[in-house]
């Protein structure tokens, strides 16, 4: 004999018969044979048939009360359902979250429209000695620094790899480059390396050709001692360094479009009107956190 198992009563003769297809009838709707067996197959290994059947028909019973409640008429209620439905509409209409597609000629021809966004600008690469001098050096001392900075100049104007090494090890303060052989890395015109001086920087930049010569630069902090190692000039980035980055704003770009493109659909043939009156009365703000106007 069929138990019921919410409440463990057999169900009432009367009324009519619930057919081949349903489990149990709460309120007039139907938990369906379909629907028990698909909550189970959610659920996996494991699910206990009349454990998932009951906690369906208490879901239809708490269901129905809400409903006679009114509960679903609450307009926040309402609201909330309805953005559920829009935003399950949308991801129905616009397909996969997934970015679209994104040929190869697509990718090669935004790379040759778009050079000058993928191009890297100029770069320098120098070997910087700093010499630190105290604020509170007597100009006697800070000549003693001054002197010494000339000094390694000469040195490192002609000095080769080995010897720039030893000479940063045993006299720059500057513990960026030190243990690097005074090396800055390529520095791209433009941006500014906060390690290095604005003067260092420019100087390396005013330096022509590479290895040539060696310059002091003084700046309050002290002397850098500056030689030009490197230069690169501008140039286009490669079709393959770049084209990952190129599909990805493709891909963006075409989302959005479909988007739009549904945006505009969702309007078509709907009486939309605006009360500007009413628009217009309501403050930009309407936290009242607004910032105040400025003073006379």
């Amino acid at each position: 004999m069929w138990t019921g198992v919410a409440c463990r009563q057999s169900p009432p003769t009367g009324g009519e018969p619930m057919g081949t297809q349903v489990v149990a009838m709460v309120a007039g709707r139907a938990v369906t044979k379909n629907a028990l067996e698909k909550e189970m197959a959610r659920r996996g290994p494991g699910a206990r048939k009349e454990a998932v059947l009951d906690e369906l028909i208490r879901f239809e019973a708490t269901l129905a009360k809400a409903r006679a409640s009114g509960f679903d008429r609450d307009p926040e209620i309402v609201n909330a359902i309805e953005r559920v439905l829009v935003a399950r509409f949308e991801e129905r209409e616009l397909g996969s979250v997934e970015f679209p597609a994104v040929a190869e000629d697509e990718i090669r021809a935004r790379h040759a429209a778009d050079a000058a966004r993928y191009r890297t600008p100029p770069a320098v690469r120098g070997t910087v000695l700093f010499l630190k001098c105290s604020p509170r050096m007597g100009a006697e001392q800070r000549a003693a620094v001054a002197s010494l900075a000339e000094t390694l100049r000469t040195q490192l104007a002609t000095a080769d790899a080995a010897t720039i090494g030893r000479l940063a090890r045993e006299n720059s303060e500057d513990q960026t480059t030190r243990y690097q052989g005074g090396d800055t890395g390529w520095i791209p015109a433009g941006l500014a390396r906060e390690a290095l001086e604005p003067a260092v920087v420019e100087a390396l930049f005013a330096m022509d050709p590479p290895g040539a010569a060696a310059r002091v630069i003084e700046t309050p902090r002290g002397y850098h001692v500056v030689r030009l190692m490197a230069t690169r000039p501008a140039a286009t980035r490669p079709l393959a360094e770049v084209r990952d980055v190129i599909r990805h704003q493709l891909a963006l770009e075409k989302r959005e479009q479909r988007a739009a493109a549904f945006r505009e659909r969702m309007r078509a043939g709907l009486d939309i009107r605006t009360n500007r009156l009413v628009f217009d009365a309501i403050p930009a703000d309407p936290t009242g956190n607004a910032a105040p106007p400025p003073l006379p």
